[in-house]
């Protein structure tokens, strides 16, 4: 059963990578590769914006989103040494070359985990707002390069979306700064 569905998710990679639109393989390129600074610049913006109306729920949204990607991080890391699958690109032999860097073991993507773990914190703090599109356009972008590049598995991506949800799930649920951001405000 477990060689039946990884047998699948490397048609499915192998599939995504073969067909992809190579008219957008620059755009990507440059969007897998500036995805951390993209990610860091839309919490700048949820500062900014708190700035300008002073609604507190933004930079909450900012300071979470910071924090579980920290630990979302951590989880990956350990995660990747732990399972040790290799990329696609080392297996495949009609991917002969990743086509943007990567190194490091496959599962879960950490591009993934990132991007989903700041879409996660934002839509269950701001919940119906451009943020939460936004950031889940985002976070879907990312995704797809990881795959069409031939750096990562479905079962990566899914790896890498769960391990974001369910850590921003229950660091929300915790919720420790939100006390701190009560004292912060009644003072």
């Amino acid at each position: 059963m477990i060689k039946q569905i990884l047998d699948l998710d490397r048609s499915f990679e192998q599939y995504i990578y073969l067909h992809r639109y190579n008219g957008a393989d620059n755009f990507l390129r440059w969007a897998t590769e500036h995805a951390t600074y993209i990610s860091f610049s839309l919490l700048i913006l949820l500062v900014i914006v708190f700035l300008f109306n002073k609604k507190q729920i933004y930079l909450y949204a900012a300071a979470n989103a910071l924090i579980v990607n920290g630990i979302t991080a951590l989880i990956t890391a350990l995660l990747k040494i732990s399972v040790a699958r290799l990329r696609p690109y080392e297996i495949n032999k009609l991917i002969t070359t990743p086509l943007i860097d990567s190194g490091g073991y496959s599962f879960p993507s950490g591009h993934t985990t990132e991007v989903f773990a700041l879409f996660f914190t934002v839509f269950f703090i701001l919940r119906k707002s451009y943020f939460s599109i936004l950031f889940l356009l985002w976070a879907i972008l990312i995704a797809y390069s990881r795959l069409a590049f031939g750096v990562h598995y479905p079962l990566d991506i899914l790896g890498g979306m769960t391990v974001s949800g369910l850590s921003v799930w229950l660091w929300l649920k915790y919720e420790p700064l939100k006390k701190w951001f009560r004292k912060v405000k009644s003072k």
